[in-house]
């Protein structure tokens, strides 16, 4: 990440800070318009449950629509991959080692991104949480939070888990995976749980209720993305 790369970024942000243009919500996929209704909040944290197939895909919203984004803390991450999902890779800044520095790397990322996907290296206190929601607040910025379970971002708008996952493509032990389908539950200050049906593999879109899947395999690991 250079100095003149962030001095872009910086302009930029003044530019929309000082625009009627910016609204108080990200858009999102099509595809997840029923997983986050009406998009996603500025100025927020939202949990996701170990799914960065899924985190990914609601940076791509976003991205999608111009906004410059950043993951933090995700080596594995397949740039392809990200890129299949909808992630504009010429406007996103990854930071794949942060170490203990991560609240501080996204606190200095939430003045030049609008999303920005983070995996925090253990239990974020009570106190950080504020501050870094005070920091997103200030600039508008939304974080996407990879937790193994709920509570380890506290205050969180919501919560999103996979919690169905089965692909398509394998027969009696031969065959190819082509397509997952998952069910993904969400919880949060927009009401009630609910659970939306997709197709999330390089491809986010609706899944019918009818639509068949052939093989069970949770937590499977496809197209260079984690599950």
């Amino acid at each position: 990440m250079t100095g003149a790369v962030l001095d872009q970024l910086a302009a930029r942000m003044r530019a929309m800070e000082g625009s009627p243009q910016v609204r108080d919500r990200l858009p999102t996929l099509p595809a997840l318009a029923q997983v986050v209704p009406g998009g996603l909040l500025r100025g927020t944290t939202y949990e996701v449950a170990d799914s960065l197939a899924l985190a990914l895909a609601l940076a791509a919203g976003p991205s999608i629509d111009g906004a410059w984004c950043a993951v933090v803390g995700v080596p594995e991450m397949g740039a392809e991959a990200a890129a299949s999902l909808g992630l504009a890779l010429e406007r996103t800044i990854l930071v794949p080692a942060p170490g203990e520095h991560w609240q501080h790397v996204v606190s200095t990322l939430a003045d030049v991104t609008d999303a920005i996907v983070v995996r925090p290296s253990s239990r974020v206190r009570d106190g950080d949480a504020q501050r870094i929601t005070a920091r997103l607040r200030q600039h508008g910025t939304t974080a996407v939070a990879l937790t193994p379970h709920p509570g380890v971002w506290p205050r969180a708008a919501g919560r999103l888990e996979v919690t169905e996952s089965s692909w398509t493509g394998m027969g009696d032990g031969h065959g190819h995976l082509r397509r997952r389908h998952v069910t993904v539950t969400a919880t949060g200050r927009w009401g009630r749980p609910h659970r939306t049906r997709l197709w999330l593999d390089a491809v986010v879109e609706p899944a019918a209720v009818g639509d068949d899947t052939v093989v069970a395999l949770p937590g499977a690991l496809g197209y260079g993305v984690a599950s």
